[in-house]
């Protein structure tokens, strides 16, 4: 399934949650686990000498006290200097997937690493796995996937969602959010049976949902099902910045206690 997973780390509690998680999957599936801190810099600002990289070097490696599945599991620690993102991006063209953590709260703070997920998100190659602060240990019993029934290149993109089912014997649910989900067009009746043969010995059924609002629709049947994981693919652009920058006023945007599992057409 996965071999070696990426995990930024900032040492705030949100990434630290994250990687606490994420070196639990890894001790549980004997995947190798890289965390990366990255030092940011401004254009402006110059490369810091050997004695910052050092220091967070051991910082790292103090988490192996604090998180004792680390201990449990292969891992390396790397300090890059840069634009967090940009970074992470990069080094992610040598992992097949990078967990990352992320705040619940509406604030300054929130926003800038919202900023910071949506971007690895849309310019990765790679699945990315985001962990929600709220989230205490990660389920993959019951999985829904936000199918818009379009058409889908390469299905082969849907590998890792059904290897994660198949290895988690998840209930995997395929759900179409429509304002009119009596209506479906021939295109997309197809593309519904193409996703019925991919996924035929995975556990799943179809389900649909009547709402003007994609997004609402998803949100509100995530949190009535108890979801533990939310599968999207980054071309839903709208919703992604939606799920990463709603107000306040706007009760289930980040409160979502399921893990976004994206990945790439």
């Amino acid at each position: 399934m996965f071999h070696n997973i990426l995990v930024p780390v900032d040492f705030s509690s949100c990434s630290l949650n994250a990687l606490k998680l994420a070196s639990d999957f890894a001790r549980d599936n004997q995947i190798h686990i890289t965390l990366l801190n990255v030092f940011s810099l401004t254009s402006t600002q110059s490369t810091p000498d050997n004695t910052v990289r050092e220091d967070l070097m051991n910082s790292l490696r103090e988490l192996e006290d604090k998180i004792s599945s680390l201990k449990e599991t292969e891992h390396t620690f790397e300090v890059e200097f840069g634009l967090a993102a940009d970074v992470v991006i990069e080094k992610s063209k040598d992992h097949d997937l990078i967990m990352m953590g992320t705040r619940g709260e509406h604030d300054v703070i929130d926003k800038l690493i919202g900023s910071v997920s949506l971007r690895i998100i849309e310019h990765t190659n790679v699945p990315v796995l985001v962990i929600p602060e709220t989230i205490q240990s990660i389920s993959f019993d019951k999985i829904v996937f936000a199918a818009d029934f379009k058409k889908i290149k390469h299905m082969s993109v849907l590998d890792s969602l059904r290897e994660l089912a198949l290895d988690y014997d998840s209930e995997l649910h395929l759900l179409n959010v429509n304002e009119s989900p009596e209506y479906i067009t021939e295109e997309q009746g197809e593309e519904a049976l193409a996703l019925h043969q991919f996924f035929k010995d995975v556990n799943h059924a179809f389900f649909f949902s009547k709402n003007k609002d994609i997004e609402e629709g998803i949100l509100s049947y995530v949190k009535e099902r108890n979801i533990n994981i939310l599968a999207l693919m980054p071309r839903k652009h709208a919703f992604l910045q939606s799920l990463f920058h709603r107000s306040t006023t706007e009760d289930m945007a980040m409160h979502l206690n399921s893990a976004l599992f994206t990945f790439h057409e």
